[in-house]
């Protein structure tokens, strides 16, 4: 290396090798001496602090041209003019700078040597420069950009085809050894058995989310019942839990994944009823319903007992904020409230307290007479799963139409009589309508798997509710009380999207009576009263608890004329 001076143009070596396995062999310490010995021989400064390595990256695809691999954030600074005009760039050989499409890497080698930057290719001598780059010389880099390019199409076709081959044979031969950690892969490789043993812990996990148990609860459970963790931690983590309830391998999919510049991504479809599935469908997709609702309110550890039922669910009906569960300790005035954070705080809301064990009393009564018919609309549901479908499918056949067109066009321009400016145009237009329609496709399988969730939270029947509310109001609570409590919140939000406490009474405004109670009521200036707004957007009911007996009541439902389903009200007897 030489000395470092003043006047002595800076070089830079960059080294790029796509798979991290090169490491042991010799290619970077080849690369680096190469470097090294040029530098020395031709009085450059080898800059060490900017040393410039993709390991593990492809110049294919060209992600080591992307901004956080260190060819990126060198054009970046030769873009500023951080790097000096004059300095050089030393490659092994021009396939390590790219070995995207010749078009391509053809502009990224033109822009450098544009910036002032000399390219060194250092296994045949050759310098690259905006003055001295001659026409043949052109003519030979880009036929070593060309050959580049189709070594690594190939390379990647016969990768591609070799795992398509795999992938349509997968149910003769399974493609991987790898098995989930409650399966074993059987010795020919053709079949895999379920180890019940682990397959009953896993079970457990999905019985125990349904029933709103959250990872930390789940974990805890089975860490205090010594059920041995899968894996060699000395416990059960609540990441580990957590990976196990969403992963599909439990319903029996297998998603093939590849590498891409050093990460795994998914590779086409999932494979189906390719693992004997230990989980039901509509048990795992009710589980990640389950686990949306504790993600969009009142999540959180809760101790060894639930004590409020409404966490997330209760709001204020005037000023619209939270509700707490508040303890003000004993005495006569003491015990549990649910209290307006406004209120609480004192910064404008007139709401009152209204004390817990009345309104979780109420609300139990009320909730023993929901109908979920009212809540589920069958022909809804139909006709949105058969439009997800029918543009799922439509986009599958634009897919393949645009692939076919697409690899035609790629057919034009390897022939140099036929390549064209219109031609790559075309092959670009293609390219980009085949990663729009893909990423919509993409977006219409998201919101199917939502859409199926959705409708797994709604299928509880209304007897599931009654009998877990009976189970509550026993004395001991029929059993593990923090389980059952957790599984009447699941039930909760699952079905209602908040309840509006009104504890002074409230004004309703337009309202319009759909059914009534089982006792006559008036709209209006009633007394203390709650409303529960379904999921549904739409539907709500009015309940009117009897001071004198909270667990009974007045219930009217009412749909609301506001847009979307906001009753509005003010305290009985307030007038704007």
């Amino acid at each position: 290396m030489t000395k470092r001076g003043a006047q002595a143009p800076r070089a830079y070596s960059y080294i790029r090798m796509s798979t991290e396995t090169q490491l042991n062999g010799d290619s970077r310490r080849r690369q680096l001496e190469l470097s090294e010995r040029y530098a020395q021989n031709h009085g450059l400064e080898l800059v060490e602090e900017f040393r410039l390595e993709d390991i593990g990256v492809s110049a294919f695809r060209g992600a080591n041209l992307a901004v956080e691999s260190s060819l990126g954030r060198f054009l970046i600074s030769v873009r500023k003019g951080e790097v000096p005009s004059g300095s050089y760039l030393l490659l092994e050989s021009l396939d390590r700078l790219s070995r995207q499409d010749v078009f391509t890497s053809l502009s990224l080698f033109t822009d450098l040597i544009k910036a002032g930057i000399k390219i060194v290719t250092l296994a045949d001598d050759q310098v690259y420069t905006s003055e001295k780059t001659d026409f043949s010389q052109l003519v030979v880099s880009l036929a070593i950009m060309s050959r580049a390019h189709e070594e690594s199409l190939t390379k990647s076709r016969r990768l591609a085809e070799a795992w398509t081959n795999k992938r349509r044979g997968a149910y003769q031969k399974k493609l991987t050894r790898l098995a989930p950690s409650w399966l074993d892969l059987s010795s020919d490789r053709t079949s895999f058995q379920i180890n019940e043993d682990r397959a009953s812990v896993v079970r457990s996990m999905f019985d125990d989310a349904a029933a709103g148990l959250g990872t930390f609860s789940i974990a805890r459970r089975l860490n205090r019942s010594a059920a041995p963790p899968f894996g060699r931690s000395k416990g059960w983590q609540t990441s580990y839990v957590s990976k196990i309830l969403t992963n599909r391998a439990t319903i029996g999919e297998y998603q093939p994944h590849k590498m891409v510049d050093g990460r795994r991504m998914p590779e086409g479809e999932p494979i189906r009823d390719y693992f004997p599935a230990i989980v039901d469908e509509q048990l795992f997709l009710r589980v990640q319903g389950a686990r949306a609702n504790r993600r969009t309110g009142g999540a959180g550890r809760k101790g060894e007992f639930v004590s409020n039922l409404f966490s997330g669910l209760a709001k204020c009906a005037y000023c619209g904020s939270p509700m707490h569960y508040v303890n003000k300790g004993p005495g006569s005035k003491g015990g549990t409230y649910l209290v307006c954070d406004k209120f609480q705080r004192g910064i404008g809301c007139s709401n009152n307290a209204w004390r817990y064990g009345h309104f979780e009393a109420s609300f139990l009564t009320f909730v023993e007479e929901v109908d979920l018919r009212l809540l589920i609309q069958g022909d809804e549901e139909t006709l949105n799963r058969s439009r997800l479908d029918k543009a799922v499918h439509m986009l599958d056949d634009r897919l393949a139409k645009l692939e076919q067109e697409r690899g035609r066009t790629f057919q034009l321009l390897l022939d140099p009589e036929l390549a064209s400016d219109f031609v790559r145009k075309e092959f670009a237009r293609y390219q980009r309508e085949i990663e729009a329609a893909s990423a919509e496709r993409g977006a219409l399988v998201a919101e199917r798997r939502l859409f199926e969730s959705d409708v797994a939270r709604f299928q509880e029947s209304s007897q599931e509710i009654q009998d877990l509310v009976g189970q509550l109001r026993k004395p001991d609570g029929g059993g593990d009380m923090f389980r059952l409590r957790s599984r009447v919140v699941a039930r909760f939000k699952a079905l209602v999207d908040r309840v509006e406490v009104a504890a002074l009474g409230i004004d309703l405004e337009n309202a319009s009576v759909v059914s009534a109670g089982q006792f006559p009521s008036t709209v209006g200036s009633l007394p203390r009263q709650f409303a529960v707004i379904f999921r549904d957007g739409g539907l709500q009911r009015i309940v009117q608890p009897i001071k004198s007996d909270p667990a009974t009541g007045e219930t009217q439902l009412l749909r609301s004329i506001e847009p979307k389903g906001r009753w509005m009200g003010r305290p009985a007897g307030e007038r704007a």
